[in-house]
């Protein structure tokens, strides 16, 4: 992957929004200052914090779509670029203040399908990212995704994560759900098994794999019922406000201009979280 010619993937700049915080992810460096303009208006309105999903910005040195993560690749060239990034995002955390940072271990497409080698580079990678927290005094959010060949358990992501108290987990619910179908795995057991390390969600829904490679991350709505194929959204924040009242939710889709149908899904998201929090449970 080093030293080939490749043609640059536009950043995806996007702003997500959440219950009183909000995520920045793979922004230009030109966009920084739209950035900044961006989070100092959200704030006025009442948003408690934000968090960069690596890469903030993402530079001329790394080209390639801001999900790609060579952290379980063979090469080491490629995993050192990945530590770069993340560095370069953990720098720009601090200098901006934000609560903490969400980073990809793992990436299909060129990730180890060798699970021995795949175990060993996760825990050299979580390692890694224990001392990187430590020195820009930023705490690093791990997302779950269940896609790789070698690397899809839940377990494997507790057994490297867990032992860091720098580090959590960030789940992604569609992710996660999807992850699920494609090994035969019950997505709401998988996500239990994650829910006591889990700091923070990306929510958004789909049917099945093909769904969302149409549609992408759609928007939640109180109509997207379970049993037509659908995330269950109120079981899955049962589950996981049941191990943290306190997870950071981001609702992983554009919403620049929110639509009725988007604040409905806001709301109703709010509707859960706000009882479960004045609940005994």
């Amino acid at each position: 992957m080093q030293g080939s010619i490749v043609e640059r993937a536009k950043e995806a700049s996007i702003l997500h929004k959440g219950l009183g915080f909000v995520e920045a992810f793979d922004f230009a460096i030109e966009g920084l200052g739209q950035l900044k303009s961006e989070l100092n208006n959200l704030c006025k309105e009442g948003t408690e914090g934000f968090s960069f999903h690596a890469p903030v910005p993402r530079p001329e040195y790394f080209p390639f779509p801001g999900v790609t993560s060579f952290l379980l690749n063979e090469d080491p060239a490629n995993r050192q670029l990945s530590f770069r990034l993340l560095e370069d995002t953990l720098r720009q955390a601090r200098e901006w203040g934000a609560d903490y940072i969400v980073c990809h271990l793992t990436y299909k497409p060129t990730d180890t399908r060798d699970e021995e080698r795949a175990m060993k580079l996760a825990e050299q990678a979580c390692n890694r990212f224990a001392e990187m927290s430590r020195l820009y005094c930023i705490p690093i959010n791990v997302e779950f995704a269940a896609y790789s060949d070698a690397f899809n358990r839940p377990s494997q992501f507790v057994e490297v994560v867990g032992p860091h108290p720098e580090l959590g987990i960030c789940i992604d619910m569609g992710h996660a759900f999807l992850g699920a179908k494609q090994w035969n795995r019950n997505y709401l057991e998988d996500i239990e098994s994650l829910a006591t390390y889990t700091r923070s969600m990306h929510l958004w829904n789909a049917r099945n794999y093909d769904h969302y490679k149409k549609h992408g991350h759609l928007p939640l709505h109180p109509s997207q019922k379970p049993h037509e194929g659908w995330v269950d959204v109120e079981k899955v924040l049962e589950i996981v406000l049941s191990a943290n009242k306190e997870v950071k939710i981001i609702f992983e889709y554009p919403a620049k201009e929110v639509t009725r149908e988007v604040q409905e899904g806001f709301d109703w998201v709010r509707g859960i979280v706000d009882s479960f929090k004045g609940s005994k449970v």
